[in-house]
C-alpha cells in the first residue's frame, strides 16, 4: 500500500499495531503529498519536516517493542496558527507577528505526549477574524473540492489540509463557527466541544469568553480520539475545571432511540433554506427519525441586541487588543499598518472599548446561556442547517455577526453547548454540505454518537475531492 494519505487516524493505528505499516513510511508519504500539492491550496503556513520525521522515528521505534502504546503513536496531525508551538514562529495569521516564538501551548505539549507526530502549523485569516483564510502572509487557502472557491475559516488551513489527504487530524479553535465552516464547506466533521473541555493555556488567547478548541477530522471516531489526548482540565484554565472526565470513545455504545431531537430550519426567523440546503435538512431529518429519534419543530432561543459597545466598536474588540498587547506592548503604534482591511477596525476599536460596556455584553451572554440550558430540558439534541456551500474565494464577505452570517454557529459559542458540523451530501455544483447538530451543555459523547450513526448511515471518509 502506499496511498497512506487516505487512511484515518483509526486505520493508521490499526496498521501499526499489525504491522502492516510504519509511521515512517506514513508520514514520508504525507509529506511528499504536502510537497507535490499544498502549492495550490496553502494549506500550510510552515511545514516542519525535520521534526516529523524524527517523531516518525520515534513512533517506529516504540511500535516495534511490546511495550504499551501512546493514544496517537504515529498519527500525523497539524495545529492552526493561533495554537503556539515552539520552534517556528506562531504568527496568529498576523504579519504583526510574523517572527513571534512561543513555547508549546499546552494543547501541542498533550499531542506530543500523545504520540501525535506534528506535520506543522496550518493557515489562519489574521487572529482567527474573518470567515475565509485570507491574511498578509501569503495567497489564500483555497477549497480542494474546487479551487476557485474559499476554503472557510477561521481553521480554513486545517480543514483544507484534511480534506485533501495531508494527514487525517487537525486541532482548530472555534469562537463563532471556526470549526464547523470550514469543515462543512469541505466534507469533513467538526466537533466545537463544551466550552474548555481541551483547556487554553497559552500566551495569547483573543476570545476567552466564546472560544472553544476542537477537533477537525475526516471521521467522527477519529475526533474522539483527538478530544482523549487533549480534553482534561489544566489548573492555568479554570474554565476546564468545570467538566467531568469522560470516556469519548464510548460514543460508538449505545443508540439514541427515543431521544428527543428538536429542529429548526431557520431559527424562528421566517428566512427560507434554499433549496439545495433545505434537501440536505430533510434528509438529516430521515436519518433522524430512522435511527428512532422523535423529532419536533421549535427554535432555539437566539442572542439579542447588537454586538457592539458604540457605533463601530465591535463588542468583543478589546478582548482582541489586550492579547495583542499583552505580546507587544504599543501595539497599536507599532503595528496598526500591518493589519489586514478586516482586522484594523477590531484593534483599533479594542483601544477605546470600555470595560463597563463590555461587561454588558457579558452579562448578556451569560443570560442567553442560561436561557439554552433552560430550553434544552425538553430536549437531547437539537438539529439545525450549518451554512451555504463555500462561495467564491474572491468574492467572499467580510465577518459581521450582527447580519447573520453565522447565524447558526455563533449562538453556541455564548451557550458553550457541544455542537458538530455533520456532512450530509452536496449541491448541484459537487460542492458539500453539512447540518449541524448540538447537545446539551456538557454532552459531547452524545453529540458524537448522534454524528456517528449519521456517518454510519451514510458515510463520507471515502468521499474525495477530484483534485485530491
Amino acid at each position: 500500500m502506499t496511498d497512506f494519505w487516505r487512511l484515518s487516524a483509526s486505520e493508521l493505528l490499526e496498521g501499526y499495531a499489525s504491522r502492516a505499516f510504519s509511521p515512517v513510511e506514513v508520514v514520508t508519504d504525507v509529506l511528499e503529498r504536502i510537497e507535490q500539492k499544498d502549492g495550490a491550496l496553502h494549506s500550510f503556513l510552515v511545514v516542519d519536516r525535520k521534526g516529523a520525521m524524527e517523531a516518525a522515528r520515534r513512533a517506529e521505534t516504540s511500535w516495534l517493542q511490546p511495550s504499551e502504546k501512546t493514544l496517537l503513536c504515529g498519527v500525523p496531525v497539524h495545529v492552526k496558527d493561533t495554537i503556539e508551538m515552539a520552534g517556528f514562529p506562531t504568527t496568529y495569521g498576523s504579519l504583526a507577528f510574523k517572527e513571534n516564538v512561543q513555547d508549546d501551548a499546552e494543547i501541542v505539549l498533550r499531542l506530543r505526549a500523545s504520540g501525535a507526530v506534528i506535520l506543522g502549523k496550518t493557515n489562519t485569516p489574521e487572529f482567527a477574524l474573518a470567515a475565509h483564510t485570507t491574511n498578509r502572509l501569503g495567497p489564500p487557502t483555497a477549497n480542494p473540492w474546487n479551487l476557485g472557491r474559499t476554503a472557510g475559516g477561521s481553521t480554513g488551513g486545517g480543514a483544507a489540509a484534511v480534506a485533501a489527504g495531508f494527514g487525517p487530524l487537525c486541532i482548530g479553535t472555534d469562537s463563532a463557527g471556526s470549526v464547523r465552516l470550514p469543515a462543512a464547506y469541505q466534507g469533513i466533521f467538526a466537533l466545537k466541544p463544551s466550552f474548555q473541555r481541551i483547556p487554553s493555556v497559552q500566551k495569547w488567547r483573543a476570545s476567552p469568553a466564546r472560544s472553544h478548541n476542537g477537533p477537525v477530522t475526516r471521521t467522527v471516531r477519529d475526533a474522539a480520539l483527538l478530544m482523549t489526548a487533549l480534553a482534561g482540565p489544566h489548573p492555568a484554565d479554570p474554565d476546564s475545571a468545570r467538566h467531568p472526565e469522560v470516556n469519548y470513545l464510548s460514543f460508538e455504545d449505545g443508540h439514541v432511540r427515543g431521544a428527543r431531537v428538536a429542529y429548526s430550519r431557520d431559527f424562528g426567523s421566517g428566512t427560507p433554506l434554499d433549496g439545495e440546503q433545505s434537501r440536505i435538512f430533510d434528509e438529516a431529518m430521515s436519518m433522524l427519525r430512522d435511527l428512532g429519534c422523535e423529532l419536533f419543530e421549535d427554535h432555539p432561543p437566539v442572542p439579542t441586541g447588537k454586538d457592539e459597545l458604540e457605533p463601530g466598536v465591535w463588542a468583543y474588540s478589546g478582548d482582541h487588543y489586550a492579547a495583542a498587547e499583552a505580546l507587544t506592548a504599543n501595539f497599536w503604534e507599532k503595528h496598526g499598518d500591518d493589519l489586514t482591511d478586516y482586522a484594523r477596525p477590531v484593534y483599533d476599536g479594542g483601544r477605546r472599548a470600555l470595560a463597563w460596556q463590555y461587561r454588558t455584553i457579558l452579562r448578556r451572554d451569560r443570560a442567553y446561556a442560561e436561557s439554552v440550558r433552560r430550553w434544552f430540558s425538553d430536549y437531547d439534541f437539537l438539529l439545525t442547517p450549518c451554512c451555504p456551500p463555500a462561495p467564491p474565494i474572491d468574492r467572499v464577505e467580510k465577518r459581521d455577526d450582527r447580519k447573520g452570517k453565522f447565524g447558526f454557529l455563533a449562538p453556541f459559542n455564548h451557550a458553550y453547548n457541544p455542537a458538530a458540523s455533520v456532512p450530509v451530501g452536496s449541491d448541484a455544483d459537487g460542492m458539500p454540505l453539512a447540518v449541524q447538530i448540538v447537545g446539551r451543555l456538557g454532552d459531547d459523547v452524545g453529540t458524537l454518537r448522534v454524528a456517528g450513526l449519521m456517518e454510519a448511515m451514510k458515510p463520507w471518509k471515502h468521499r474525495w475531492p477530484q483534485w485530491a
